[in-house]
């Protein structure tokens, strides 16, 4: 595992069509190996089964279209944060202490 973290890191120094595949492929192994998804997988099997008869090609329709959805979801919500964070980095020193105060404020809140 070693390896792979450390070819990804000198293909990301390397070029930037390496760069670029070895992200999208990090991207990519991150959102399958996730907890969250492994975990929702038996159950929309389970859901799905419950519908309708199972056929190879139905279940081969829902996991395109559970596999886009989430990955269509993903990227929305990368490019979200994406805008959220350069918006966040444009607001200068104030813009930093407030949103430092904020996290602060929900980690004292969390605390008890």
């Amino acid at each position: 595992m070693e390896a792979l973290f450390t070819w990804v890191s000198h293909a990301a120094e390397a070029a930037p069509s390496i760069a670029l595949f070895a992200s999208l492929s990090w991207g990519a192994l991150s959102v399958l190996l996730s907890p969250c998804h492994l975990a929702s997988i038996p159950l929309i099997v389970g859901f799905v089964s419950e519908q309708a008869p199972a056929t190879s090609r139905r279940a081969l329709a829902i996991s395109l279209v559970f596999t886009v959805g989430a990955f269509a979801t993903i990227v929305a919500l990368g490019l979200f944060t994406a805008s959220l964070g350069h918006a966040a980095g444009d607001l200068g020193n104030a813009g930093s202490y407030a949103v430092a105060a904020i996290f602060a404020l929900v980690a004292f809140n969390l605390l008890g």
